[in-house]
């Protein structure tokens, strides 16, 4: 059964750890500033569990009208195994309301393959333009904007920009 641990200070080291080798050093921040995240009561860093075993981590903020998923990861060993599939649903259940996340524009096997894995969980790709700001000053990464249950309107999109400006990007 798939459950939710919160990371804590004891555990955070190697969740990082996972975390710097799921995504691109772009597309993360840096050690003190996602510890520092963990002092916002909208940011969940949590582990996933299946029975007693971690299986990944996801990274949420639970935001006005939203929950954004800003970072969900199953170990490399353990893809394939309904892991991913599993932790969403729960997310979608305990939460209970719209889910925004972003991914890259589906041009790779890869990125084609993770469009597909979220478009079966009901997640929408919008048609907006977007780039998520850079964590680290510079350029920001065009991504693309999913969201559960349905597409977003051009007032959910703005409040999306607004809300992850203020909170995960803190610009």
């Amino acid at each position: 059964m798939i459950r939710f641990e919160n990371v804590t200070e004891k555990t955070f080291p190697q969740v990082f750890e996972k975390m710097k080798a799921a995504f691109p050093y772009e597309e993360r921040r840096d050690y003190i500033d996602q510890q520092e995240c963990m002092n916002d009561e909208r940011f969940k860093f949590l582990e996933i569990f299946n029975d007693a075993q971690a299986v990944g981590f996801t990274a949420l903020w639970d935001l006005e009208g939203f929950l954004f998923i800003e970072h969900i990861a199953i170990d490399p060993d353990k893809r394939s195994g309904g892991y991913g599939s599993k932790a969403i649903e729960l997310i979608k259940c305990t939460f209970n309301k719209p889910v925004i996340l972003e991914a890259e524009a589906p041009k790779t096997e890869q990125q084609i393959k993770r469009i597909r894995f979220y478009d079966r969980l009901g997640f929408k790709i919008n048609d907006f333009q977007y780039e998520q700001p850079s964590y680290h000053g510079g350029e920001g990464v065009p991504l693309k904007i999913l969201s559960y249950p349905e597409l977003l309107s051009d007032a959910e999109f703005e409040n999306f920009i607004s809300e992850t400006r203020r909170s995960a990007y803190k610009l």
